[in-house]
Formats: structure tokens, C-alpha cells, sequence
């Protein structure tokens, strides 16, 4: 039997935590609310993040929908056309001012060029690295949101605080939540009791974090699990 290509999307990794990625590592499919949703890493939406399709019914939705993101043209990306045009102003200064004068140029000849390297944040008056770009632009209530959900998941030792939290408020996926939920199900154990796993997907929060979490079914209606599961079976 042949095995699966990177790009057979019929075989999918199970990362954990109800999520799902393809062999080729492009396309993540997450759970959200009810619904589905598909992460591409490939491509990004107009605040330069990965855009997140969906959301669809049912996982297998998600998967059609892989496969036709696959075979479309990859769209342009609305921020690298803004970014663009904003490039295009900064450097159009007048004549008058970018003309340097015979004098200026010869006592004050332009520095060597840098070599090429990875760009480093550009630092503020302080000293500091600047925040992300991503944080810059939000609002600022969100933005303080975004910069106490860093703190507490640094806190928490979580990886990729940042990461974690841009997807969670900027990408509209429950990254946090679920980061939550691994790690109470991890701390059950493999012979945790059933009843406990079950109460614990059903509902739950982390005050520490400001997560809270609830099971519902397709329409969005909350799931309440009996905790006598074991003493009714006969």
C-alpha cells in the first residue's frame, strides 16, 4: 500500500486538543465553538497573519475545503499592497529637500552599506525593543488585553506566549482555552476518572489566565454531563 504524500489531505496528524494538521504542516484544523476552522500557514490575511478559513460544519467540511485552497490562486495579500503605497509616500520627498548641497555631500559622504541580516525591532527612547507590529495596531483596550495575556501565559510558562496570544485575539481562535485544557488533561493522567475528564471538558475556567470553556453541540448549545455515569450502569 502507497503511503500518504505530503499533500494527501485524506491522512491528517492529530496534534492534540481536538486539532488536526496535514503532513505537509501548511494547513491546521482547529476546533471553535462548535464549528471548524482551517489555519493556513502559507498564506495571510490584512493584518499579516495566517488566514484562518471557516468556519465549516464538520471536519470533514474542513478537509474539502484544504483541498480546494490547495488547486485556488494564491490570493495577494491586502496589507503587503497598503505597506506598498505607504512606502511609496515615506520616499517621495521634494526635490528641493532630498537634493543635498555640493558642500553637504562632501563633508558628509553616505555610510557603507549594512550587510543583510535579519531585522531586529526597532528600539524605542527608552532602549526597548518596540511591541510587535501587531500589537501596535489594535485599539487600545485590545491592545492592553493582548499585553496582559502575554504577561500572565510568561507567567503560566507557556510557549510561545506571544504567539499564543495574538492567535487568541487577533486570529479569533481559542488558543489559550485550549492550551488550558491540555494541560488539566494532562495533569489527569492516563488513568484519570472518567467522570472527572468528563467535567472537566464540559465546563471549566482559569481565573489566572481569564479562560473559560463549555461543551456545546452543533448550534451552540451548552452540553451539561451527568456526573452519575458510573453509578447508573448496572
Amino acid at each position: 500500500m502507497a503511503r500518504p504524500t505530503a499533500t494527501d489531505d485524506s491522512s491528517l496528524k492529530r496534534l492534540g486538543g481536538g486539532r488536526w494538521q496535514t503532513r505537509d504542516e501548511r494547513f491546521t484544523i482547529e476546533p471553535q465553538s462548535g464549528t471548524w476552522v482551517v489555519v493556513d500557514a502559507e498564506q495571510t490575511d490584512d493584518l499579516g497573519l495566517p488566514l484562518v478559513r471557516g468556519p465549516f460544519r464538520s471536519l470533514g467540511d474542513a478537509k474539502e475545503a484544504i483541498t480546494g485552497a490547495r488547486s485556488a490562486p494564491q490570493a495577494a495579500s491586502p496589507l503587503a499592497e497598503r505597506l506598498k503605497g505607504r512606502a511609496t509616500r515615506e520616499g517621495a520627498a521634494p526635490a528641493a529637500e532630498s537634493r543635498p548641497s555640493r558642500k553637504t555631500a562632501t563633508k558628509e559622504p553616505s555610510p557603507p552599506p549594512k550587510p543583510a541580516g535579519k531585522a531586529k525591532p526597532r528600539p524605542t527612547d527608552a532602549g526597548e525593543p518596540a511591541e510587535p507590529r501587531w500589537i501596535a495596531e489594535l485599539d487600545p483596550e485590545p491592545r492592553r488585553h493582548a499585553r496582559r495575556l502575554i504577561a500572565r501565559l510568561e507567567a503560566a510558562g507557556a510557549p510561545d506566549p506571544e504567539g499564543m496570544a495574538r492567535r487568541d485575539v487577533v486570529g479569533a481562535v481559542p488558543a489559550v482555552a485550549t492550551y488550558v485544557l491540555e494541560r488539566e488533561l494532562a495533569e489527569l493522567g492516563p488513568d484519570a476518572d472518567p467522570t472527572k475528564v468528563a467535567a472537566l471538558l464540559a465546563e471549566g475556567r482559569d481565573e489566572d489566565l481569564g479562560v473559560r470553556w463549555r461543551l456545546v453541540d452543533g448550534d451552540g448549545r451548552p452540553i451539561t454531563l451527568g456526573r452519575r455515569t458510573g453509578a447508573s450502569r448496572g
